[in-house]
């Protein structure tokens, strides 16, 4: 298409804007024109709804943020979120699936509050244990309703595998995780991985030593109910294995 003659154009327009709109959006040989403020009033828009992306990703980890207290350190929470939503953002989170983006929330957490903890010299012990904390209490209140009606049955153990059982399948599916369930009653539930998300992402991201975090994780429904649950663990992808299995019985008295 030939360039718009200068002549053609009102002064409040700008020509090589002009120009660009008509070469992007007109085949026809009609000439067409675009005030420079409607070109700005949409640039405007489109930076409008790039911070709102943002800042709803940043709702997202807020609840946990919250619950996150490291003994005897400060921890500067608004990099850790800054650094979330730039994260979320890369992994395009807005148009992940429910149960994916419920993996790259958590993920992204522990990935970014690990980090921010590392720069400032915490242990990577002791920044594992404030994040699994955070962690465990945000979800405490949904897990404390559980725990109260497998506490009031006749058999806990057995209430706590059909509570949970649901949970593990919604969460760690055959797509991500490779999930199959050996055998599930009131005298024994196991299940083994053969694939894990999260040792995925980790490694994806370069830290390796984070996928342990994500495995104690995934404890944090047993941690709770060791009264009456017990679990023998066998878990490789830490250590850049390829299964994970998960043996619960119920606790001997």
């Amino acid at each position: 298409m030939d360039r718009l003659p200068s002549c053609y154009l009102k002064p409040d327009y700008d020509i090589l804007e002009a120009n660009d709109y008509i070469a992007k959006s007109f085949k026809s040989k009609d000439w067409v024109f675009c005030p420079k403020n409607k070109l700005m009033t949409e640039e405007n828009n489109q930076d409008i709804a790039v911070d709102e992306a943002r800042e709803n990703a940043g709702k997202r980890v807020d609840p946990i943020l919250d619950l996150l207290q490291v003994e005897n350190a400060e921890v500067d929470k608004n990099i850790i979120r800054e650094k979330f939503m730039d994260i979320w953002g890369y992994e395009n989170g807005d148009e992940l699936s429910e149960e994916e983006q419920y993996m790259t929330l958590v993920a992204c957490f522990i990935y970014n509050a690990h980090n921010v903890m590392d720069e400032a010299n915490i242990r990577m012990d002791k920044a594992r244990a404030a994040i699994i904390a955070a962690l465990a209490k945000w979800k405490q209140p949904q897990r404390d309703k559980l725990i109260e009606k497998e506490k009031a049955s006749d058999n806990p153990f057995k209430a706590f595998v059909e509570n949970h059982q649901p949970e593990v399948d919604d969460t760690h599916t055959w797509r991500h995780f490779l999930l199959e369930h050996k055998k599930a009653d009131e005298k024994q539930w196991v299940y083994k991985m053969k694939k894990c998300w999260f040792a995925q992402f980790f490694i994806r991201f370069g830290r390796v030593d984070y996928i342990q975090t994500a495995c104690e994780f995934d404890k944090i429904p047993w941690e709770s109910r060791k009264e009456y649950v017990d679990l023998k663990l066998s878990n490789l992808f830490a250590n850049l294995g390829k299964l994970c299995q998960f043996d619960y019985k119920p606790k001997k008295e």
